[in-house]
Formats: structure tokens, C-alpha cells, sequence
């Protein structure tokens, strides 16, 4: 890893993120029991968590999780049967099939090393059923292509086991850049590419897709439509909220697990505590927007 972390923030931002994220989810679990306690026979919620890295640093990294802190809650989803697989969820939208409300999917973005070397030991001790998103061009690529990582991504070989192991591999674009942001030749390239490569390399169908950074102004129709033309029948944005039978499949909501966040906290946010933090994702897209920041 590099001496500097860059997705670490300072102390003030961080403490500033945690309590937001804290009060929200305290909030918004008041209002889902309230709620809950009134209306009978609604319809079962899922929902789909994002991780990133893993580790047992305690750097202020939103996208470092430590590997104590994933251990105990892959265990609690496993004691409480709520992890479902990416089939699962896909046969849930269709029709298919039921799942008990309050149901998780576990995805984890970009194709990091720690995802093999924390996250993999972990996924199988507990018997959970994962999807790691990856970036096609950054596996086994020179460092100068992935600028700025923070450690290094899984090798071929390294992504191979995995999928061994039972973890699903999708799709995060090409190079990792924006959609969005992206000509309609340039988005059907990223999406095309990666799909081709991975499924060359890995042997097996790649048909689900994660946005890269994912929110609001990183995904439009327009991006949606071609992800479909070029073979993928699903896609995940970063936008949080919960996942409903009969949802868009190309538009498919995730909550974000970030680090430095207590058990109560995840085990709310598989009750629906952070779904409503979609409105500070749509107004943190804005205001990057509008300043031409990417992220």
C-alpha cells in the first residue's frame, strides 16, 4: 500500500461523515419501525452492500473496511441466513423466486489484492455468496495505468481462484472511468471490452455490471441502454436505497459499508437504515458536477 492513502480524509471530514452517516441511520430507523409497526403485507426489501478494500489499518479510508470489522459482519449475516447470491437477487426481480425481507447482496468494487487476500477467507469461512466487481484493464496492468491506487489489483491468476472459490466476477468497466461522462462510442467500448476480457480470461459469462463511481451524473438512460445492447442483463449504481421485486435491472441501488463504523450500524442498514442517504448522494454528485470533480 502507499505510504499515502488517497482516499484517507482528515479528521475533521471524518468525524463530520461518521456522524452524518450515524444520525441518519438512528433516523431512519425510528421512521422503518414506525412504519413497519402499521403497515402488514408489504412487499420484501433487499438490498445490495458495496465494499472496496480490507485490511487492519486505521487510516481514515471510507473504502478501507478491516478485516475484523468484515469478519463479524459476514458472521452475522450468515447466523441470520440474509445473504443471498447475485443469481438469487436477479431470479428475485423476475418473478422467480422469493427472499425474506431484509436480505443481502455483497459486491465489492474495483479488483483490489485485499479482496483475494482478507476478504476471500472470510467469505468462505461463513459459507457467503459474493460479486467482485472489476476493472479489466487494470488487472496485471503497469502501475501508470491505475494512477493513484492505493494497492495493487488481483492478478489473473489471483481472480481465476476466486471465481473458484464461488465469487462471482462482473463487470466495472474497462479503465474505470465515468459513463457519464463518456461519448455513446467510448461507454459501448468500456462496457464491450471488459466483458470480452473477463469472460477470454475467467471462462465464464459476464452478464452483470457496477457503475464506476456510480452516482447520479456517472449513469443516465443513455449508458443503461447500451449496457444492455452489448450483453449485460443487470447493472449497480452507487446511489443507495433498497431493491424491490419488479426494480430496473440496469439501475439497481447499493448501500455503501464504509470503515470505522460499528456493528449497530450494519446491522440497521440491512433494516433499511441508510437508504435515505440517496439524498445526500444526489446532492454530492451535483456539487462535484459542478465543479468538475470525478468521483
Amino acid at each position: 500500500m502507499n505510504s499515502r492513502d488517497p482516499s484517507e480524509l482528515d479528521r475533521g471530514r471524518w468525524a463530520l461523515k461518521k456522524a452524518a452517516r450515524g444520525a441518519v441511520a438512528v433516523t431512519t430507523s425510528a421512521a422503518l419501525s414506525l412504519r413497519r409497526s402499521e403497515i402488514d403485507g408489504r412487499s420484501p426489501e433487499i438490498r445490495a452492500f458495496t465494499y472496496h478494500r480490507f485490511g487492519d489499518s486505521e487510516l481514515r479510508a471510507p473504502f478501507l473496511v478491516s478485516a475484523e470489522r468484515f469478519a463479524q459482519q459476514m458472521r452475522w449475516l450468515a447466523d441470520h441466513e440474509l445473504a443471498v447470491s447475485l443469481k438469487d437477487v436477479q431470479e428475485f426481480l423476475g418473478g422467480q423466486r422469493e427472499l425474506r425481507d431484509g436480505c443481502v447482496l455483497v459486491t465489492i468494487d474495483d479488483g483490489f489484492e485485499s479482496v483475494f487476500t482478507h476478504a476471500l477467507p472470510v467469505l468462505q469461512r461463513y459459507g457467503i455468496p459474493a460479486v467482485a466487481y472489476v476493472s479489466a484493464g487494470f488487472v496485471d496492468a503497469p502501475s501508470t495505468l491505475a494512477r493513484e491506487r492505493p494497492e495493487r489489483y488481483m492478478t489473473w491468476d489471483e481472480l481465476s481462484m476466486l471465481q473458484a472459490a464461488g465469487v462471482a466476477i462482473g463487470s466495472h468497466a474497462h479503465t474505470h472511468r465515468s459513463l457519464g461522462r463518456l461519448m455513446p462510442s467510448e461507454v459501448r467500448d468500456e462496457a464491450a471490452r471488459s466483458r470480452e476480457v473477463l469472460e477470454a480470461r475467467l471462462g465464464r459469462p459476464v452478464t452483470s455490471f457496477a457503475y464506476p463511481f456510480g452516482t447520479p451524473s456517472h449513469y443516465t438512460d443513455e449508458t443503461g441502454g447500451i449496457l444492455t445492447e452489448v450483453g449485460y442483463d443487470m447493472a449497480f449504481v452507487s446511489t443507495h436505497g433498497c431493491i424491490g421485486r419488479g426494480h430496473d435491472p440496469m439501475r439497481l441501488p447499493r448501500i455503501k459499508v464504509e470503515g470505522g463504523e460499528p456493528m449497530w450500524m450494519f446491522r440497521r442498514c440491512c433494516s433499511g437504515a441508510m437508504d435515505t442517504w440517496a439524498v445526500m448522494d444526489h446532492l454530492v454528485s451535483r456539487w462535484r458536477s459542478l465543479r468538475g470533480i470525478a468521483g
